[in-house]
């Protein structure tokens, strides 16, 4: 490491390069969780989190796609494509860009995927490719994804398909950094648990591990078949793995999704900020410690100097990526409740300050509009020839619409506005956005007007400025014929602004 590295700073044209490489960052941290998430902290068992997420690019398969990349040079000058919709192939595009300035990488993705997920991967400039079927293929079956792509880049030379799945780099790449940074932390290990997708995270930690200290006992958490966690995988399709796992592991847990998402929202709420499958991790973990301590043997695996037993579970994902996945499968009863959450069912619309008048910039417009209503009824007598002439053109100016009481309106408007009183409003509502139900109710109120008096509004290409007492109801309404695709306007402070700095009339004062 050099001396930019040791104080994180990375400079010149392989800065990113550099940036992503493992032996040029601080060791990912280990991080204890809260007693409140380790019902055996009274039995002198301690839980550590290994937060591969610490990597730039924030998950764990960025250790094998760097590794992978490192050892296939050709993949700079080909098309790389992968099976995969999430950490993998995204990491892939990040190190290829890293290492080779390469923007050609191809996501093979199933068509299950959710469209913000799909969106996320175009984000990070990745091609994607859907396929049908089973979203979660087994490797090697020869219908399914991974056998395709095998087949296409045995055919099609300027294709690269690293395979993570049966690409030796990738446990390796965790037998050269998460092992070995795990036993440089804590020496005294003597639980290491994470969940097994490709397999490769468990297979080169615990090869390490195991090369240092044969006792230790490494724990493969995987789904319960036909209930997936995003990432891990059900053990049936993990035993058919080619990677050395049965020289490493000594035992597997079967973990739900339901445990899965709720222990990530918990370690998520205690500053532990990790995805779904840390969250099985983590409850495997558990599990597993348990059933060893109802049997009786859970101090065989305490260190006998200091009575403890210290366990690892890798965090390999983050909880951004799998939103819908929490609230689909979780209570509600488990989330804090939306206060107000009658704004959700109305003034949905988009409001912008561009669209807020200045008294000065509503005078004008309205001043100008009744210009050109005085210049018509001046040319009313005279030939077409002659406004033509004058350059007169036939187009209406600016309308104003008044939404305020009519006896309000009676006493004092702008000149050529027209009265439209909304039900409901008075000068009395002085908190509009302050008070959710008097908004849902104006609201609503000027949704029924503009759907039932279309006439008052059109038409669209002429700009439209709407009055209210205060100017709080006229953005509603704004926002409102905004999105319905009107020239709209509201005025800042309303109609007792205006009235300040423009003449008013009264009704049957009008010319």
């Amino acid at each position: 490491m050099g001396q930019g590295e040791e104080l994180n700073v990375f400079s010149g044209a392989d800065s990113v390069s550099r940036y992503f490489d493992p032996d040029n960052l601080p060791l990912f941290p280990l991080v204890e969780i809260p007693s409140r998430l380790n019902p055996l902290r009274n039995e002198n068992v301690r839980i550590y989190a290994k937060m591969l997420t610490a990597h730039p690019a924030l998950n764990v398969k960025a250790l094998p796609a760097l590794n992978m990349l490192r050892h296939e040079p050709s993949a700079a000058s080909k098309s790389i494509v992968e099976a995969s919709s999430g950490s993998t192939v995204l990491s892939l595009a990040m190190a290829a860009r890293a290492l080779y300035g390469h923007d050609n990488v191809c996501a093979y993705v199933t068509n299950k995927k959710q469209p913000d997920q799909l969106r996320l991967l175009r984000l990070f400039g990745l091609k994607v490719a859907l396929y049908g079927g089973l979203a979660q293929q087994e490797p090697h079956d020869p219908k399914g994804i991974m056998s395709r792509l095998r087949r296409l880049a045995k055919a099609d030379k300027s294709v690269c398909y690293l395979g993570q799945y049966d690409n030796d780099h990738n446990w390796k790449s965790h037998e050269r950094w998460t092992g070995k940074q795990i036993w440089k932390q804590i020496p005294k290990v003597n639980v290491v648990c994470t969940t097994v997708g490709t397999g490769g995270c468990i297979t080169g930690t615990g090869m390490y591990l195991k090369s240092q200290n044969p006792s230790i006992r490494i724990v493969g958490v995987c789904n319960v078949f036909g209930d997936p966690t995003p990432g891990p995988r059900h053990f049936p399709g993990f035993e058919s793995s080619t990677f050395p796992w049965k020289e490493t592991i000594d035992d597997f847990e079967e973990v739900s999704s339901v445990a899965s998402y709720s222990m990530s929202m918990q370690l998520c709420r205690e500053g532990i900020v990790a995805g779904p499958s840390s969250g099985e991790g983590l409850c495997g973990l558990i599990q597993y410690l348990e059933k060893l301590r109802a049997s009786g043997r859970l101090s065989e695996l305490s260190d006998p100097e200091t009575g403890e037993t210290s366990c690892v579970f890798t965090c390999c994902d983050l909880p951004y990526q799998y939103l819908d996945g929490y609230f689909d499968r979780l209570p509600e009863s488990q989330f804090p409740p939306i206060i107000n959450q009658i704004l959700l069912s109305c003034d949905q619309d988009k409001y912008s300050e561009s669209w807020i008048l200045s008294t000065r910039q509503a005078t004008r417009m309205l001043s100008c509009s009744a210009q050109r209503k005085q210049r018509r009824r001046e040319c009313k007598r005279r030939s077409y020839q002659a406004r033509v002439e004058d350059g007169y053109k036939r187009t209406a100016g600016t309308r104003c619409l008044d939404l305020r009481q009519p006896e309000d309106f009676e006493t004092e408007h702008i000149p050529q506005s027209m009265s439209s009183p909304l039900k409901g409003l008075t000068p009395a509502i002085r908190d509009l956005f302050g008070d959710p139900d008097t908004l849902h109710t104006i609201w609503t109120g000027l949704q029924t007007k503009f759907e039932r008096s279309e006439r008052l509004i059109s038409p669209k290409s002429l700009p439209i400025v709407i009055l209210c007492y205060d100017g709080d109801t006229s953005q509603v309404a704004t926002s409102i014929l905004r999105a319905k695709g009107y020239t709209a306007f509201s005025v800042c402070g309303g109609f007792s602004a205006l009235r300040r700095v423009t003449p008013t009339r009264k009704l049957g004062d009008e010319d």
